[in-house]
């Protein structure tokens, strides 16, 4: 699955997915791709970037020992003077770490690849802020968003099913044997039933899943919550869409099976149609990775 990227400049620069920590060494070869190592060597050497290291983790890290960064103040901007990644982490820094191997580098918070940014070009500052509130505001604000209306709309649309559920004629039960027993309200139970089962089918057209088998195999901390309240927008407009089309098919007298049939086709349609842009497929990959289903 591909990492996220912060797009700099018509360039791509990795987002490490868990830490969502930013590939500097990535940021310094849009600068330079031969002296790449060099300008993060002289921007960890200077001395406002060692005070801009110590105030950052005084303010973010509560258990910050300060008697290391101490000896790097107090040398910093000295000629003689340089300071590694290991050399951080190692008193303590918590905003910068080091990855191996080929796709590997130099990984810093979004605060630190900023500092470093601007002390390479103002260009580059203003580039690099410009893409972290777009992918912020992908992932945070406008989606999170779109997610609650999407969910919102699911809610609402599944009335649909249960009206038809409601206007269904049923059956009358057959008459008991004794005038002394009392017929419970049977209409009730088979209608809450029926809405039960095309509830499923959704779900297991969606998700592969029913609600108890999610439940079941992936307990929620919360138990107000259900699998819709972990799925992407994306998936909730499948869900609100299948909803829709259940509705058509309640009409059509189809049974469950044919029903269940049918959805399952049109979902797999829907998500694709959906998810058009590497942006939402790598949301949705996110979070299926997340939730592992």
């Amino acid at each position: 699955m591909p990492s996220p990227l912060l797009l700099i400049d018509d360039h791509n620069v990795r987002v490490d997915e868990k830490s969502g920590f930013v590939n500097i060494t990535d940021l310094a070869k849009l600068k330079s791709s031969a002296n790449s190592s060099d300008l993060l060597r002289n921007w960890m050497r200077t001395r406002a970037t060692i005070n801009f290291f110590y105030e950052w983790e005084l303010f973010n890290d509560a258990d910050f020992k300060t008697v290391e960064f101490d000896g790097f103040k107090n040398r910093a901007g000295d000629n003689d003077f340089f300071i590694s990644v290991r050399d951080l982490v190692q008193a303590g820094a918590t905003g910068i770490y080091a990855k191996a191997g080929r796709y590997g580098g130099t990984y810093a918070h979004i605060d630190w690849a900023i500092h470093f940014a601007n002390w390479m070009d103002p260009r580059f500052y203003v580039l690099t802020i410009n893409a972290f509130r777009q992918m912020s505001d992908y992932f945070v604000g406008r989606n999170a968003l779109h997610h609650r209306f999407s969910r919102e709309l699911a809610a609402k649309n599944y009335n649909l099913i249960t009206q038809q559920n409601e206007r269904m004629r049923l059956d009358a039960p057959a008459d008991p044997l004794t005038r002394n027993v009392v017929p419970a309200a049977g209409d009730s139970m088979v209608r809450r039933y029926l809405n039960q089962v095309d509830a499923d089918i959704i779900n297991l057209a969606a998700f592969g899943m029913t609600a108890l088998d999610w439940r079941s195999r992936f307990p929620p901390t919360d138990t107000r919550k259900s699998m819709r309240d972990f799925a992407t927008a994306e998936e909730l407009l499948v869900v609100n869409a299948l909803q829709i089309e259940l509705r058509v098919l309640q009409e059509d007298h189809y049974t469950a099976e044919e029903k269940l049939h049918r959805l399952r086709d049109k979902a797999e349609e829907l998500l694709t149609f959906y998810c058009d842009t590497e942006e939402k497929q790598h949301v949705l990959a996110i979070a299926r990775e997340k939730r592992g289903w």
